[in-house]
């Protein structure tokens, strides 16, 4: 029993360290309501996380939220970007909408694109899309109408209404893409499923072009031309909204925390890429060792989530540091003096783009990665005395 004494007292420590600023998140967030009244009229960008998020009135800049329950009846002059369970947006956007939940409804007008994941989405008969829509989900239905074109995966696509372009759609072995009787495809419908009768045409569906199924053929070996396909495109897309968004957040709540770690990232780059590879490996091993004794399975499990945020997190803390180096650079004076909003998204969009590339990508992404973790537990004990 001494023997384990030593070893769960410092894990105890270390996540107490990481959890901390995490845990102040949560509390500020959780039972938070932000509502926006139908009288009341927002300029420029709103960019706000809480549990609830009510916006009735207009927003004449980008709706930026997080949140567990998000409803939009408001007109935003923008675009909209958001993260949530439940995502409902019944007022118009002149913008595009750019939106990741368990179920997703949008139910107005939009001035460009939609991109849309989640378990349920829905383009409701209210909705009308200018532009193109782009959406992965467990079941999409499309009841309003859509100018541009289509580009869905998921295990049931349900359309009733008129895309005025091709229609692209992806099916694992069990889905269906069912057209219904008002349904009518202005160009090409192309789908990618195992046979036929995955197809479904109801009476009076119409496609104006060719009808081509496509049978998913996995590749004899790797083919690193095809590594920038449409299907990790737009996997890497929502990927890089969902950190703009968490970047939206830790800027909002956190932005001394970033300013610290952005401080110790450069004057120490070496030892805490160092410290951010070594705590990397061995908080997984110590999780697995404290899964193997009964007292030490609840810390464990609340370990290795508390560890995934930190390294997700770190892309955002890396992405700061790059953007901020850039505006630097074109500063006049060498330094930039604006929003700190700014060189986090820049900086974001990077780093997604150079973490993507083929061969290296990988190894930048894991070694920047490492670099920001490092950083963030170098600078944990400010961290601590700024929250408690």
């Amino acid at each position: 029993m001494k023997i384990m004494k030593k070893p769960i007292f410092l894990v105890l420590i270390c996540l107490f360290l990481l959890a901390a600023p995490f845990l102040v998140l949560a509390a500020e967030v959780q039972d938070q309501t932000v509502e926006i009244g139908a009288d009341q009229i927002i300029e420029g960008n709103f960019i706000k996380a809480g549990n609830i998020i009510d916006i009735k009135g207009a927003v004449h800049g980008d709706v930026i939220v997080a949140g567990n329950s998000i409803t939009i009846s408001g007109p935003v002059a923008g675009d909209v970007i958001a993260a949530g369970s439940t995502i409902k947006i019944t007022g118009a956007v002149l913008g595009s909408v750019r939106v990741i939940g368990n179920s997703v409804e949008v139910d107005s007008e939009v001035g460009h694109n939609v991109w849309a994941g989640g378990n349920n989405v829905v383009l409701g008969s209210n909705a009308k899309v200018a532009w193109d829509v782009f959406s992965a989900a467990s079941s999409l239905e499309i009841k309003g109408p859509i100018t541009g074109g289509l580009w869905a995966a998921a295990n049931a696509i349900s359309l009733s209404s008129e895309v005025g372009k091709d229609v692209n759609a992806s099916l694992d072995k069990q889905g269906q893409l069912v057209l219904g009787s008002q349904a009518k495809i202005g160009g090409n419908l192309s789908y990618q499923a195992p046979n036929d009768q995955q197809l479904v045409l109801k009476d009076g569906a119409k496609v104006i072009g060719q009808t081509t199924r496509k049978t998913a053929v996995m590749p004899d070996r790797l083919d690193a031309s095809k590594a920038f396909g449409t299907a990790f495109l737009f996997l890497k897309i929502i990927s890089l909204f969902s950190l703009l968004i968490i970047g939206m957040v830790v800027v909002s709540l956190f932005s001394k925390v970033l300013l610290e770690v952005r401080e110790e990232i450069v004057k120490k780059p070496w030892p805490s890429l160092v410290t951010g590879a070594v705590y990397s490996i061995a908080i997984p091993i110590v999780a697995i060792l404290l899964m193997c004794t009964i007292i030490g399975i609840p810390l464990a499990l609340i370990i290795i989530p508390f560890y995934i945020i930190v390294l997700y997190v770190s892309k955002v803390f890396v992405g700061f540091v790059i953007g901020l180096a850039l505006l630097n650079s074109l500063s006049p004076e060498k330094k930039y003096k604006g929003s700190l909003m700014w060189p986090t998204v820049l900086g974001i969009i990077v780093f997604v783009f150079i973490t993507s590339l083929p061969l290296l990508g990988w190894l930048i992404k894991l070694c920047l990665v490492w670099l920001a973790f490092g950083a963030f537990l170098a600078t944990q004990k400010n961290i601590i005395r700024d929250y408690r």
